[in-house]
């Protein structure tokens, strides 16, 4: 009688010499598996190191992938569930994580990963190993305007890709801005980045007081994208002296300065004209006289370096860019918002976009 060949299970496999046989033995079964225990779960590839600092929300380290051999920074954040602090920083962590992970820009902190412990959510994000700015002022004090120069036109890059996407950063300073040991600048900590619809405005009281634009103290009539204007201008004067704007002010008096106070900081007058034209320009007070950070990066004050061809970002049409004399051509005036703009109401909306420029008036 014809038998079908018999085919074993990897179970039933034996081991047979070519001149001899042995009888078949059967190799043990796998340890059975209960079905209530989950699997075992497989290490991470990032191995957390040295403290490098504590933030708002947490801690952060420095950290290893065991895989390439590449090197990131670790935020960690405790998950308590009945505390209400630990329920906030997961809060922030969570919208950081929610937000990074949609960007991609040389001048904004990179995305790795994240992931849930049973006590701790971790987020691996790119490590700029120079630390923030304000480090470096407090380690080599105020840097001289080419490096101010350069580090303000990588952030007006970054903020240009924020706010094209109508993302505000909302707590631009030195601390929360880091660079790498090539002069590279990285935006980081979007704890309190917000993205806006079209035609929407924010009402809630977030930021850093120094750093803080008058129209967010206020809190009146909500706030848009020049919030982080304002707060550039305060970083490049903290650039220029290691310390932020109204420093000399404490709490409550410092807020009240800003909210009230009709004039500008004191600017050094050691900076040249451009600079000192390019802060001014940041820290108008009324919040549609600031110019874009698109429009920005057009200033004479970033574009005097060598170090950056202004094509390098394609953010600029040459045809567009103002020439220096046109900058000089500004009048500051940031205690008149009610004067009205120079051109027609035709003009107005395609060059203003309806919103009159109060403080100053180019010829562009």
């Amino acid at each position: 009688m014809h038998q079908s060949p018999r085919y074993l299970s990897p179970w039933d496999a034996s081991l047979e010499s070519p001149t001899e046989k042995h009888p078949c033995h059967r190799l043990p079964l796998p340890p059975p598996t209960s079905p209530n225990k989950p699997p075992k779960k497989s290490p991470s590839k990032w191995k957390k190191g040295k403290l490098l600092g504590r933030g708002t929300f947490g801690h952060v380290f420095a950290g290893f992938n065991s895989e390439n051999g590449t090197m990131c920074a670790v935020k960690e954040v405790k998950v308590i569930t009945d505390d209400p602090t630990s329920k906030e920083c997961l809060k922030q962590l969570n919208q950081e994580i929610s937000l990074l992970s949609e960007l991609s820009h040389p001048n904004i902190v990179q995305y790795y990963g994240s992931e849930l412990g049973s006590d701790k959510l971790s987020v691996y994000l790119e490590y700029a190993s120079g630390g923030s700015l304000h480090k470096l002022l407090g380690e080599y004090g105020p840097f001289k305007e080419p490096v101010i120069r350069s580090y303000t036109r990588q952030i007006l890059s970054g903020l240009a890709y924020l706010h094209a996407r109508n993302t505000v950063h909302r707590d631009i300073k030195g601390a929360n801005i880091l660079v790498d040991p090539n002069g590279e600048i990285k935006l980081a900590d979007f704890g309190m980045a917000k993205h806006m619809t079209s035609c929407s405005s924010m009402l809630s009281f977030k930021g850093s007081p120094y750093w803080m634009a008058p129209e967010v103290i206020m809190n009146a009539h909500g706030y848009s994208l020049a919030v982080d204007i304002w707060s550039l201008g305060c970083t490049v004067l903290e650039m220029a002296t290691s310390k932020p704007p109204w420093s000399q002010y404490e709490g409550v008096a410092a807020i009240f300065k800003i909210a009230n106070s009709k004039g500008f900081p004191e600017i050094p007058n050691n900076l040249s004209k451009d600079a000192q034209n390019f802060i001014k320009l940041c820290l108008q007070r009324e919040p549609t006289a600031r110019p874009t950070a698109l429009k920005l990066l057009q200033h004479p004050f970033v574009q005097d370096q060598s170090m950056v061809e202004p094509t390098k970002l394609n953010l600029v049409d040459d045809r567009r860019r103002p020439s220096k004399g046109s900058w000089d051509e500004i009048s500051l005036a940031s205690s008149s918002p009610e004067s009205p703009c120079s051109n027609s109401t035709q003009q107005c909306k395609s060059a203003c976009g309806g919103s009159h420029r109060s403080s100053y008036q180019t010829s562009y």
